[in-house]
């Protein structure tokens, strides 16, 4: 029966994986692999580079379309999680439960079938849990350095396999000194990746830029904001009831300070990429804590683990749909159509979240990048300015992916382009905006003030591009607070006055 379950999320994993790449960073990877040579890739990108992961993505984006990659990947852990619970629950009849849990995780689901870097370095993640257990020394010295160079991620995904013999102690018996043998070969891995990076940043690439930028955007973040990020990463990327399932469970059962230790340092470690906020599918950062998670909740729950599955199936079932082979609804692909249609040669005025998505044959102006202080220089000069819904309401309605950003509705009604509306008139030309001078006219007191659209039926309360939406939680949480989502926002321009293209509220 298991191999039937396995068959059919394999096959829905296939149905659902998008031809057209929806992920930021990927686009960028994709005019890297496909203009430079095999050797060439091992030092290029944005920091910090990926040595092991452009390669991989080089040779596979010769044989299959892009994320059919994340697919394979996918496919590779759905194995070797498998063959783990196997190993660990051996005397036990359903053993193959943890590994169904696990992939049906939404965060998990989202990187098997939309390519990301996390969706190689979780199965190579996989693969140095496996290599461990079985104990083979050099085979998770190498997967180690692979997944190094995959991504620096991995200096805090890499402890927590340490982990597991305490907090399976009972199931694994994995001597201590394996363990500190094998933590020192994750050490000197380590330090090998550590000599990789230099080399090629001292003697190849010769360029630092953004080495700092993550450190300083922790540092920014404030104290409140990193907690939040944490929660709502997890939630969204394991299910809303899934944290409360799990510390109910611990209190019950764990009795031993060494794992509450333990789990104390599996949460630090998972709260290291939780806590970054990024305009991206922010929760492929915590991905790899879906496996202890899978295994831990199967080992204090047993068969009643199925009524989890039963909680996660909606939500991954709904959110699948979305993405759903190439479908022409998804949002990107509506934004670009809209695009398409403006006059050539003008001006776009863009969200810089979209900035890989976006092709526009004239001027792209950003935001957050100061060019929207050439606005008045530009009508001056006879060019037309236009700006597209998505980019009015972003970054707090912010599309990545084919869902809405985890955090984008806790603003409504107040985004980036708000200021524009507050010194311009706005036309409707299509599904966009045509900015356009206010003249001699004197600006309204309502100028900039927000105009929201909500959904008109039960099912619309809760936005439909929720990475959540199946979520009965949330839904809950919606009745019980009385909240609702917005499906769109505008502003009142400096006449006072809104317009907005026909829409479809979903």
């Amino acid at each position: 029966m298991q191999i039937i379950i396995f068959a059919l999320i394999i096959i829905a994993e296939f149905l659902t994986t998008p031809k057209v790449l929806l992920f930021y960073d990927q686009i960028e990877y994709l005019k890297i692999v496909s203009t430079h040579s095999f050797l060439q890739v091992f030092t290029l990108g944005h920091f910090p580079i990926h040595p092991i992961f452009l390669p991989t993505f080089w040779m596979t984006s010769r044989i299959v379309v892009p994320n059919y990659t994340a697919f394979i990947f996918g496919v590779i852990s759905a194995i070797l999680m498998f063959k783990i619970c196997a190993k660990i629950f051996s005397k036990e009849k359903y053993f193959w439960i943890p590994a169904l849990l696990f992939l049906l995780f939404p965060g998990v689901w989202l990187i098997n079938t939309n390519l990301m870097i996390q969706s190689v370095l979780l199965t190579f993640y996989l693969f140095a849990i496996y290599f461990f257990i079985e104990r083979k020394a050099f085979a998770f010295l190498l997967t180690l350095f692979l997944m190094m160079g995959v991504h620096v991620d991995a200096l805090y995904w890499i402890p927590t396999i340490f982990l597991i013999p305490i907090l399976l102690k009972k199931e694994l018996k994995i001597d201590k000194k394996i363990t500190i043998r094998f933590a020192k070969l994750a050490f000197l891995s380590v330090a090998l990746s550590v000599l990789f990076y230099a080399f090629i940043y001292v003697f190849i690439r010769k360029d630092f830029g953004g080495s700092t930028e993550q450190i300083f955007a922790y540092s920014s973040f404030g104290f409140l904001r990193i907690i939040r990020n944490i929660w709502v990463a997890f939630i969204n990327s394991f299910g809303s009831v899934t944290p409360f399932i799990l510390l109910f469970l611990l209190i019950k059962n764990v009795r031993s300070k060494i794992e509450w230790v333990a789990w104390f340092v599996f949460a630090l470690l998972m709260s290291v990429g939780g806590a970054y906020w990024e305009g991206d599918l922010m929760m492929r950062r915590i991905v790899f804590a879906g496996v202890i998670l899978s295994i831990a909740l199967y080992k204090y729950l047993k068969e009643k683990s199925v009524f989890l599955i039963l909680f996660l199936l909606p939500i991954v079932g709904l959110n699948a749909l979305l993405y759903y082979k190439n479908s022409p609804d998804m949002p990107l692909i509506v934004m670009q159509k809209s695009i398409d249609k403006l006059p050539k040669g003008q001006v776009l005025l863009a969200s810089h979240y979209y900035y890989p998505f976006i092709k526009y044959d004239g001027k792209i102006l950003w935001f957050e990048s100061g060019d929207i202080n050439q606005i008045d220089g530009l009508l001056n000069d006879g060019k037309r300015i236009f700006i597209t819904r998505e980019s009015i309401a972003a970054p707090y309605l912010l599309v990545v992916g084919n869902n809405y950003h985890i955090t984008s509705l806790s603003k409504v009604g107040n985004s980036e382009s708000r200021v524009l509306f507050d010194k311009y008139m706005f036309d409707l030309y299509g599904d966009s905006l045509e900015i356009k001078r206010m003249g001699d006219g004197k600006i309204s007191e309502s100028a900039g003030e927000p105009v929201v659209f909500y959904g008109k039926t039960f099912l619309q309360r809760l936005s439909r591009m929720r990475i959540n939406y199946g979520d009965g939680g949330v839904w809950i949480w919606s009745i019980v607070s009385g909240h609702k989502d917005a499906v769109y926002w505008t502003y009142k321009d400096a006449r006072g006055a809104w317009v907005w293209p026909e829409i479809s509220i979903q």
